[in-house]
C-alpha cells in the first residue's frame, strides 16, 4: 500500500528552484509552520506531476511514492518528504508535451486523470516520449483506461 505524499512548494526566494505540483489532492494546500512553503498532500497510490525550474534548466516528473524494490531505485527530489517511484522524467520539449497532455485531460475535471492507474501513466509516458502529445492519441489512451461516463469527447 502506498502512503500519502507531502510536497512542499516554496513561496520565498530561500531555495534555488520553483516547483509546480499537480495531482489528486487529499487536503486543501496550506502554509507550513515556517511560512516559507505551501504543503500539498497527494493521495497515496495516485500519480502526480512535478514541474521544477532551476536557474539554468527545468525538469518534469510523473511520480508516486516508492514502495519496494519492485519499483526500482528510490528517487529523491527537493521539497518531497519521501522517496519516489518516478514513472517519467522529462526535459526540454518533452516538458511542454507533458503539460499539453495534462491540459487536455484536466480540461473537464481537474482530478479525473489522477484517479487512473499507474499502468495508464506508464503508457502515457511512453506515448509522450516517442510520439508526443497528439490530442487524438491522448483521448484514445485516456478513454481506454477511464470508467464509463468519465471518458473524454
Amino acid at each position: 500500500m502506498r502512503h500519502n505524499v507531502l510536497v512542499n512548494v516554496p513561496i520565498k526566494d530561500t531555495v534555488s528552484y520553483t516547483l509546480f505540483a499537480q495531482g489528486l489532492l487529499l487536503d486543501i494546500p496550506k502554509d507550513n509552520e515556517q511560512k516559507d512553503s505551501v504543503e500539498f498532500k497527494f493521495l497515496g497510490g495516485s500519480v502526480f506531476a512535478l514541474f521544477y525550474t532551476f536557474a539554468n534548466f527545468r525538469r518534469a516528473y510523473l511520480a508516486t511514492e516508492w514502495q519496494n524494490k519492485e519499483d526500482g531505485e528510490p528517487f529523491y527530489l527537493p521539497g518531497i518528504d519521501v522517496p519516489l517511484y518516478v514513472l517519467f522524467k522529462a526535459k526540454g520539449r518533452k516538458i511542454d508535451e507533458l503539460k499539453h497532455a495534462l491540459h487536455i485531460m484536466t480540461k473537464e475535471d481537474h482530478y479525473a486523470p489522477f484517479r487512473l492507474s499507474i499502468e495508464f501513466w506508464k503508457k502515457l509516458a511512453a506515448q509522450i516520449e516517442f510520439y508526443g502529445s497528439n490530442k487524438e492519441d491522448i483521448f484514445w489512451l485516456y478513454n481506454k483506461y477511464a470508467k464509463k461516463g468519465k471518458k473524454l469527447v
